[in-house]
């Protein structure tokens, strides 16, 4: 979980550097780094429930994915959002399809949480 949380946040530090994030207004970036967050939770969701002997849901993964296929899908899966965000010219349209992403995002951690798939963490 701690080497997920570190990638995470390097993930994120990392598109500061690049010059088209700089063109995204802070509502954005913060709606965008909400759907980085949730995308980690499901993540750390996933991996625990299948440890517990849950089938995956999800019918692009399979019933019992690796933690590196899961870790591979949501990677391309926020790379292929910020793509398309980024080439979106108006921040108003940028801003409602990421409000939909965080949406539909949000709706599986809290439906993951609803069925028992959650994640142990400890400081």
């Amino acid at each position: 979980i701690t080497l997920l949380l570190i990638k995470v946040v390097i993930l994120t530090l990392s598109l500061n550097s690049q010059a088209n994030w700089d063109d995204w207004n802070s509502t954005n970036k913060t709606l965008y780094k909400t759907y980085l967050l949730a995308t980690t939770l499901d993540y750390m969701q996933t991996k625990n429930a299948l440890d517990n002997h849950y089938i995956e849901g999800n019918p692009f993964l399979g019933k019992y994915p690796s933690s590196d296929r899961i870790l591979l899908q949501k990677t391309l899966s926020a790379g292929i959002i910020y793509w398309a965000f980024d080439t979106m010219p108006h921040a108003e349209a940028k801003r409602k399809g990421l409000f939909i992403v965080n949406g539909i995002q949000w709706g599986v951690v809290i439906k993951n949480e609803q069925v028992g798939a959650t994640f142990i963490y400890r400081w």
